[in-house]
């Protein structure tokens, strides 16, 4: 059985590339004169005129961010880029051509001007699947009216706080499991063999449970086929995902290359999982007058089964690494600072009477809870930056951009902002409580923004505050070093080691 859960690590530890950081959020289209905020500004500048690194031929500024680290410390090399070269640059990476911008006016100028269905860059390997299967696009590749049809029938449910309060008691009861989990594979120290992998477990039976009703029992001491199977599509999906994002999915397709056939049967199994699943789901609650969230969006919106079947799917690799990624640093950045941790427990504490069990309402409660998960996706963001597409000639700052320009939002150096957030590199969850809030709401994107913004941001906000509220409530999380931790860009900003951090039974719990 350890061979089985080292094959589970393998696959959990690395292998849940973000798709948020992968697939473009949103896209901007219908502007005048964006950011433009010189009055005199008569004739803007070509794009050409973007300053930025040096451009070879062919490779672009590839050497360069390779001389800084390579691609996993790009957002190091990216944010040293706007100190030098400002708001807005200009850079190329091999024929990937984008406009970098960090500034929160330049982006508050493309949010008031967004279209009506934003558009985004093609995901054409999941498009070539889902015609190969005749298979409905979700919310990720969806465009135009169909797109808006779809996420307005999601967004009813998941996006009201109210409604998405409702799920508290699925995700208590993994919590639940969740807790005597980690009682179960601390080492007498309290510490956590690949702590970032027990969070993508503990993430994935999360939301399995809300999106299928269903217990895969990733979080028990043997795994069983099922759950094994859906953790290796999962991983496979998004490797052979990559690797046909750079290269002609129709050559894949027509040769019936190895990465094309893996890809598919990854899709054919995430898809067997997903019909199996929603159709029991919908099956077992047809006859009932329910308020189960997944039921009430079928019979009111008439959507087709096999677009809930894509829009479940993909939402769920959507939700999965990011939400353990920001559960993680909130886990390290708590550990680092134990005067803010012993105000967080003394806020649970005064909220829940012994016993009870956190809900949707006690949360309302707990604004120190809130904004220390604020505060941790401000310091050490899920997504580092996120991709958007033009589909008009737009004036940025004062800058003529062509349409179809890639524009390329920095959410790590909208966070340190020193005009926004005074000592950025502190840890400071009172800047969100000033009874006077000054935070300018386009620094501070972890969701993205618009109508494109998220879709799941509720209900990850709700896994992530009652986790934290369990974790802090049963443990005093132990920094066991003060070396610094750095971050490595893999999809999303992951820790550059384990976390150096220790769960301690608390004895009045």
């Amino acid at each position: 059985m350890p061979q089985k859960r080292n094959f589970v690590s393998m696959l959990l530890k690395s292998r849940f590339i973000s798709v948020q950081s992968s697939i473009p959020l949103s896209t901007v289209s219908n502007l005048k004169a964006a950011g433009q905020n010189d009055p005199h500004l008569t004739c803007p500048h070509s794009m050409s005129a973007l300053p930025g690194p040096t451009n070879w031929p062919v490779l672009g500024s590839f050497m360069d961010i390779l001389r800084k680290g390579g691609l996993q410390r790009q957002h190091e090399a990216l944010a040293g880029y706007h100190k030098q070269f400002g708001k807005i640059f200009r850079m190329k990476l091999g024929s990937f051509d984008s406009v970098h911008i960090g500034a929160p006016c330049l982006l508050e100028a493309l949010y008031r001007e967004e279209s009506s269905y934003p558009q985004r860059l093609e995901i054409k390997p999941w498009k070539a699947y889902r015609d190969y299967r005749d298979e409905a696009y979700g919310l990720l590749i969806l465009e135009g009216k169909d797109w808006q049809r779809v996420r307005s029938a999601f967004q009813q449910k998941l996006m009201k706080p109210t409604e998405v309060g409702k799920l508290d008691t699925k995700i208590n009861e993994v919590l639940v499991d969740f807790v005597q989990h980690i009682d179960r594979i601390c080492n007498k120290d309290g510490r956590i063999d690949d702590l970032y992998c027990e969070l993508n477990k503990w993430s994935l039976e999360s939301i399995c449970l809300v999106l299928y009703e269903k217990r895969f029992g990733f979080l028990q001491p043997n795994l069983g086929e099922e759950a094994l199977n859906f953790i290796t599509a999962i991983k496979t999906m998004m490797s052979t995902f990559g690797l046909m994002m750079v290269t002609p999915v129709e050559f894949h397709r027509s040769l019936n290359t190895k990465i094309w056939k893996d890809h598919t049967h990854a899709w054919d199994n995430l898809f067997k999982t997903a019909k199996c699943h929603i159709d029991h789901r919908l099956t077992k609650l047809s006859t009932k007058d329910t308020e189960d969230f997944l039921c009430k969006i079928y019979k009111d919106s008439k959507l087709s089964k096999k677009e809930m079947y894509a829009t479940i799917t993909e939402m769920l690799i959507g939700a999965v690494e990011t939400t353990a990624n920001s559960l993680s640093w909130a886990i390290f950045n708590i550990s680092r600072n134990p005067d803010i941790q012993k105000k967080l427990y003394e806020e649970i504490e005064r909220v829940l009477p012994p016993g009870q069990v956190p809900s949707a309402e006690d949360i309302r409660n707990m604004p120190y809870l809130k904004a220390c998960l604020k505060e941790s996706m401000r310091i050490t963001p899920s997504v580092p930056f996120t991709t958007r597409t033009l589909d008009k000639e737009t004036i940025l700052g004062e800058y003529m951009l062509p349409k179809g320009t890639v524009l390329t939002i920095n959410s790590h150096v909208l966070g340190s902002n020193e005009e926004c957030f005074d000592e950025w590199t502190q840890f400071k969850p009172e800047r969100w409580l000033q009874e006077k809030n000054t935070i300018n709401p386009f620094a501070y994107i972890p969701f993205g923004i618009g109508k494109r913004m998220c879709i799941g941001r509720r209900l990850a906000e709700l896994q992530l505050q009652l986790t934290l509220c369990w974790l802090i409530r049963r443990y005093d999380i132990v920094a066991t070093d003060s070396d610094p931790v750095d971050t490595i860009h893999s999809g999303t900003l992951k820790p550059s080691r384990d976390l150096p951090v220790a769960f301690h039974r608390r004895t009045s719990k």
